[in-house]
């Protein structure tokens, strides 16, 4: 399987789990104001995040963008401050470490590609956080603009793309590998999962496309290194977040 498309929900009240894909799982609400979840301590490091509204994580105040990291052996308790959507990645992890927050405001700020793939890349948990398997950021493109440009894959590392703020537009996200290629539209609240293979993505001319994404590597290779697709090598990627690697 390439990757999985999962439609926004209307689900109140309840986490949600949108996926698991080994031992990586994504959990979402649509939550009101004063309504609390939690979940319990475990093997699994967590992040989590809001695409729209605030909230309160383990004494934290969290604001739209912004994420937490709670380490394997934490409970999760969350408080909605405001109507929002709520996404919580967890991964199994096998080191003890601290709680952290990261500020959308404070993110690195990657100005990367140009004309029509332009973006700008917030990277929240990079290779030098104090993590053992999450990598995440956000991606902002102009209207009309393609993203995850060259197309690129990533094998053995699976990646969640959560999709916010086109509305009214949409995007068109591909996925292609040796076995075939697919396409799916794709609107504010749906979710793709990528498994494996190239997955670039484009925006219409109305709010470009926006996304969430979370990487969940092995330890042992937990870092942003990419293939790049064969025929889009000459492609000029100006700044980046990704290292790309010889595909032999």
């Amino acid at each position: 399987m390439r990757g999985l498309l999962i439609r926004a929900s209307e689900t109140h009240s309840v986490l949600e789990r949108l996926f698991v894909t080994g031992d990586f799982a994504l959990y979402h609400v649509r939550a009101r104001r004063g309504e609390e979840y939690s979940i319990g301590a475990g093997e699994y490091e967590r992040i989590v995040f809001s695409t729209d509204g605030s909230m309160a994580v383990n004494g934290e105040q969290l604001h739209v963008r912004d994420m937490i990291y709670t380490p394997r052996g934490t409970e999760l308790r969350i408080r909605a401050e405001s109507d929002a959507n709520i996404y919580v990645a967890e991964a199994r992890a096998f080191t003890q470490r601290k709680q952290f927050v990261k500020r959308f405001e404070e993110a690195a700020r990657i100005e990367s590609g140009q004309d029509c793939y332009a973006r700008t890349i917030f990277l929240m948990i990079g290779e030098d956080d104090p993590v053992d398997r999450f990598l995440a950021g956000y991606t902002e493109s102009i209207g009309g603009s393609w993203t995850s440009y060259p197309p690129h894959r990533h094998d053995g590392k699976p990646e969640a793309y959560i999709f916010y703020g086109m509305a009214p537009g949409f995007g068109v996200q591909l996925l292609m590998d040796e076995a075939g290629e697919e396409a799916h539209i794709v609107r504010d609240g749906d979710v793709v999962l990528i498994e494996r293979g190239y997955h670039p993505n484009v925006g219409t001319s109305l709010n470009g496309i926006k996304f969430a994404w979370v990487i969940a590597a092995p330890p042992s290779a937990r870092d942003l290194s990419v293939e790049i697709h064969p025929l889009f090598r000459s492609v000029p990627v100006k700044m980046s977040h990704l290292k790309v690697r010889d595909s032999g």
